[in-house]
């Protein structure tokens, strides 16, 4: 079952959509998409039906029309809209929490986390971590490079990341040991988009959740 929901950051709403289970639950996951695209499509929505079949509510927003309307925003501003989402599901009944980010949103996550998140999913990164190897030339243009272990993440984590993206598995790797609770999941013959094998990245990831 799913409905059309708002998220509320300051003076600003948002649309969105909110996956619920049969069950009573108390359980919920934010979900947070990358930047040139939104939430309710491909394999975000065949992720939210899923997790909410497992007994998950699962929330999606669409905070960024644009590329340019994401360029706009701070960190600050990044971040209270990752807290305003944690901030909804907890008011509808969710007290243990996740947040499942891809690409750019996991970069968000990464870096603006807020307190009382359970577990954090981050699918393909936009980030590349310092010293990784076999990095494409375009991908050090266009993408920050950070330094593992200076995240102050300290919930699990878990990264998946395709061997067939720009962005190297080396990279994925380097910031899985950088986390105190980090792990890796490759997918193999998965690209950036994670069209090819959606399944795969549905399972990893359920299985992932909180109990």
């Amino acid at each position: 079952m799913s409905e059309d929901v708002t998220l509320e950051v300051g003076d600003r709403a948002y649309p969105g959509r909110l996956n619920t289970p049969e069950e009573p639950s108390d359980r919920g996951v934010l979900v947070v998409p990358g930047a040139g695209h939104g939430p309710f499509g491909d394999v975000f929505l065949r992720f939210s039906v899923a997790a909410a079949e497992e007994g998950h509510h699962v929330a999606r927003f669409e905070t960024w029309m644009s590329p340019g309307e994401l360029e706009a925003k701070t960190d600050e501003d990044l971040r209270a809209e990752l807290e305003a989402g944690v901030d909804f599901l907890r008011s509808r009944g969710s007290s243990t929490i996740a947040v499942v980010a891809k690409s750019f949103g996991a970069r968000v996550a990464l870096e603006q986390l807020p307190e009382g998140v359970d577990r954090l999913v981050l699918w393909a990164p936009a980030v590349l971590a310092e010293d990784a190897e076999n990095v494409p030339e375009e991908a050090w243009e266009h993408l920050p490079s950070v330094t593992p272990g200076e995240f102050g993440v300290d919930v699990p984590t878990r990264i998946l990341q395709g061997d067939d993206d720009n962005i190297p598995v080396d990279s994925a790797e380097r910031i899985a040991e950088g986390l105190p609770n980090g792990e890796l999941v490759i997918l193999p013959d998965e690209d950036h988009s994670f069209l090819r094998n959606h399944e795969r990245v549905i399972e990893e990831t359920v299985a992932f959740l909180p109990e």
